[in-house]
């Protein structure tokens, strides 16, 4: 009987801070923001933020009418202008989301649920600007592995909600 081995090899990065490579930037800047953003920011607003970054991504990415406007754009310029397009109507439906809706969020209560959504928000952020943006402009394994790939991408949109999901607290039932 044989085991089936796969053997999975991540690039480790050489993280220099005084000569940043992307790989560097891109790790600093996911600790950074995930730490800051799980320990400053209130449940209520993770749902928020959350909300309008899947908004942002199914506007900027199906509506036909800016599909078609980004599309007559120049192709060395259209990277910029369809994440210019998602960060515009990011921080658009959060102002109005913010403003507009009353979310009493039941996940976040305890302090390892902030962490790990801000985590999980931090990364898909991450991931949709990056999705954005051609991989000529920036060189990094990290980014490959961990933030732009099919696999990786899904991932991304789908744990947060898996964990929001899992999050839920349970109703005790009345028999």
């Amino acid at each position: 009987m044989s085991l089936l081995s796969i053997n999975v090899s991540v690039p480790t990065p050489d993280i220099n801070i005084t000569n940043p490579t992307w790989d560097t930037f891109i790790i600093l800047a996911f600790i950074g923001a995930s730490l800051m953003y799980a320990f400053f920011v209130s449940r209520e607003r993770l749902a928020i933020v959350l909300l309008s970054v899947y908004s942002a991504l199914a506007v900027v990415l199906t509506t036909p009418l800016i599909v078609n406007a980004l599309s007559i754009m120049g192709t060395d310029d259209f990277f910029k202008y369809r994440l210019a397009a998602f960060l515009g109507m990011f921080l658009l439906l959060f102002v109005l989301y913010s403003h507009n809706l009353s979310l009493k969020a039941d996940v976040g209560h305890v302090w390892w649920q902030a962490i790990l959504l801000s985590i999980l928000q931090v990364g898909l952020l991450m991931s949709s600007m990056l999705y954005f943006i051609p991989h000529q402009y920036y060189t990094s394994p990290i980014a490959d592995i961990f933030f732009t790939s099919d696999v990786s991408r899904s991932v991304w949109i789908l744990a947060p909600i898996a964990a929001m999901v899992l999050m839920h607290p349970r109703k005790a039932q009345v028999s």
